[in-house]
């Protein structure tokens, strides 16, 4: 009882230390990713519904345990912010409580009464533990994983009905932490395969586990079904089963990712604890070390390929180690099991050795201004590069290195004490893992945040401001459109802020293709028209809406609220319409070339004849172009100007007939290379040609005298 509330107290310890540094972060790091993961918890948290919905909607979201555990933190009326803080010092305590299972591990596969706290504390003391301080699956998913491998560890020792469960409930509850941890689906059984095949006696092997057997044919029936019915087991990464899964490049990738992993976690657990696994998986001092052994070595090689194939065919073959480094507790595990071997392991460090060699000479040792998300341990690389004057030094340096740390193991094991160099290599580890996780810590703030703000900064005073207009407890959809031009990324920004830090902006107007900054699958978008004839909305709902104020595409009709940030908030009219609609600009509302573009304006619910209306419009040509002429034309007059790239406003009336509509139409003689369409940061960098721009539309609430619209 003692042992295990030592862990406890080691626990809230690590979780009370690590909350201190992630209740600092005041802003999101990583987008899209922590919107999304916000948006699930404040779903659950508003219905009570555990399923996973997202602007209202479904979505085939799997990585639902998350959000579930941070869902309170954002429970009730207040802001984003106090939601945010919470659930960055509940984060600390999550992720940090991976130390428990690591423990239990531990005292599993060793007999020696310390080492599992050793285990225990560089579980949490890792790098990677500064990810806790985002709104991301990992920092739920790292105490998950190592439950699952603890259950089935259990059942590949002890099979029984029990332990077999157990197993299974482990791996689902990895699976529902995060998507890609189907992997140990795949590892107990080949696990139970491989014991069976080294006790010569599959039969007696498969029997025991024959609990195993059934819940596995019923999960690949019920797998079978889904998929039949059109419903992923992957959810919204379905798309990571499409391509080559062993693409040839695999052979340098995946000994740069484990290398990069041992980098972090230290280098002893890598080389000690491989070198361990390697003489023990054909025979070991029990069954619990050998089965131990079987099953790190299957988790190490099957997770390590499944993350190096995900990283070459869709992570441009950057060594992304944020979904590897669940290794950890699996290496420091058999880095206490080797301390604690019968025979020290001497002859098998040649395998990871070389593992490392050949990894670290592969490794592309990125250099980042600030923290990668992708690649915590990427820190380091800056000052390798810098101290051994390229990238070759620094790989000759860390191969060198890895070769020093064995010889300098395999002498010490000569020389020194048992007990003596346990403790040695332990306290060595574990002042190397508290040293590069202060660094970490140390990058994060150091630089300021993706959003290109300081972290520590509350940006809620400012983008807050439709909560502070319409309460949390109200709902409003917004309407991305370039309201920053001529920067893609700081638009995009501009965006995930409003929606991220109010709560009661739920649901997003977007147009397939245009100016939406989240992705499709996990955010659903309502494609928002208007009848042509009417300006019937083809979408209703007792809600607010945020339309950019200088939106030439169209406009809600409705009670206008306030204008913040070029951002105004309209309560609609209800069945919702529009006023007026442009047909024939370019999205970002440029006339395009040769083309006549037009302003319909509607008809105002109940008019019974023919009024005239005011419409404003704010015009420019390109910058460093010519002025060029343009003519608005409407059914009461003509207009001719010139537009250069300074803005001009033209009023222009136009007489509207009763449950009906009418066009202003505007065309520009000239038309010149103008930067892309802002719907990616690629097409931005693909010229068009554009005569000029709408930068701004408004329409005169008020109705005109009567008028007569010409005959056709």
């Amino acid at each position: 009882m003692l042992p295990f509330l030592g862990v406890l107290a080691l626990w809230l310890g690590a979780g009370a230390i690590v909350s201190a540094l992630t209740r600092r972060v005041a802003d999101w790091f990583v987008m899209t990713d922590e919107l999304l993961y916000e948006r699930l918890a404040l779903s659950i948290a508003r219905t009570g519904s555990p399923l996973p919905r997202v602007h209202t909607e479904i979505v085939s979201n799997v990585n639902q345990l998350y959000p579930l555990l941070i869902a309170r933190a954002f429970h009730g009326p207040d802001g984003i912010v106090h939601g945010l803080h919470d659930a960055h010092v509940l984060n600390a305590f999550i992720m940090t409580s991976a130390a428990i299972p690591a423990y239990l591990l531990a005292r599993r596969v060793t007999s020696n009464a310390w080492l599992p706290f050793v285990v225990a504390l560089g579980t949490v003391a890792v790098p990677w533990i500064a990810l806790s301080s985002f709104l991301l699956t990992e920092v739920a998913a790292y105490p998950a994983f190592v439950w699952a491998v603890l259950a089935i560890q259990a059942s590949l020792d002890r099979p029984s009905w029990r332990t077999d469960v157990l197993a299974v409930l482990g791996v689902a509850l990895a699976v529902f932490a995060r998507t890609q941890f189907y992997a140990l689906a795949l590892v107990l059984p080949l696990a139970v395969l491989a014991l069976g095949l080294l006790a010569r006696n599959v039969r007696a092997t498969l029997r025991s586990h024959a609990t195993l057997i059934v819940l596995y044919a019923v999960g690949i029936l019920l797998a079978i079904v889904l998929q039949a019915a059109g419903h992923s087991i992957l959810g919204l990464y379905s798309q990571t089963a499409h391509g080559n899964p062993l693409p040839f490049d695999l052979v340098r990738s995946a000994p740069a990712h484990l290398a990069v992993v041992a980098l972090g976690s230290g280098l002893l657990p890598f080389l000690l604890g491989g070198a361990w696994i390697v003489s023990n998986i054909r025979a070991s001092e029990g069954r619990e070390r050998n089965a131990f052994a079987v099953l790190a070595a299957l988790t190490i090689v099957i997770l390590t390929v499944e993350v190096a194939s995900f990283n070459l065919r869709f992570g441009g073959g950057l060594v992304r180690e944020r979904y590897l480094f669940y290794l950890t507790p699996v290496l420091l595990t058999a880095f206490a099991a080797a301390l604690t071997a019968a025979r020290w392991p001497r002859w098998s460090l040649a395998a990871p050795l070389a593992i490392l060699a050949v990894g670290f000479w592969q490794a592309p040792l990125p250099v980042f201004e600030k923290l990668n998300v992708d690649t915590p341990a990427s820190i380091l690389d800056n000052w390798l590069l810098r101290t051994m004057h390229g990238i070759d030094g620094a790989r000759g340096f860390l191969v060198l290195a890895a070769v020093v740390v064995a010889l300098v193991y395999v002498e010490a094991s000569v020389l020194l004490r048992r007990t003596t160099l346990a403790v040695g290599m332990s306290v060595v580890l574990l002042g190397a893992l508290v040293a590069e996780t202060a660094y970490a810590f140390d990058r994060l703030f150091a630089v300021d945040g993706t959003s290109g703000l300081p972290l520590t900064l509350d940006q809620s005073p400012v983008f807050a401001w439709v909560d502070r207009t319409i309460t949390t407890n109200s709902e409003a959809v917004f309407a991305p459109y370039p309201v920053i031009r001529h920067d893609y990324w700081a638009n995009a920004g501009f965006w995930w802020d409003l929606e991220f830090w109010n709560k009661s902006v739920d649901r997003e107007a977007a147009r397939p293709q245009e100016f939406s900054v989240t992705p499709d699958g996990s955010f659903p978008k309502i494609d928002l028209r208007f009848d042509p004839r009417t300006g019937l909305a083809n979408y209703d709902v007792d809600s607010y809406i945020a339309q950019a104020e200088n939106d030439a595409r169209f406009h809600v009709a409705g009670r206008a609220l306030t204008a913040e940030r070029g951002v105004s908030i309209v309560f609609p009219s209800r069945p919702w319409r529009a006023d007026w609609v442009s047909y024939g600009l370019y999205p970002d509302g440029w006339t395009k070339p040769a083309t006549t573009a037009r302003i319909r304006v509607f008809s105002a619910p109940g008019q019974k004849r023919s009024v005239t209306r005011s419409l404003s419009l704010n015009l420019a040509s390109p910058e460093d172009a010519a002025p060029r002429r343009v003519t608005v034309e409407s059914n009461t007059g003509r207009h001719a100007l010139t537009v250069g790239s300074s803005t001009v406003t033209q009023a222009v009336t136009v007489c509207v007939p009763a449950r009906g509509h009418a066009d202003v139409a505007l065309r520009a003689n000239v038309a010149s290379p103008i930067e892309g369409l802002p719907t990616t940061a690629a097409a931005l960098s693909t010229p068009r040609d554009a005569g000029v721009l709408v930068d701004r539309v408004e329409l005169d609430e008020t109705l005109g005298a009567n008028c007569r619209t010409p005959s056709p």
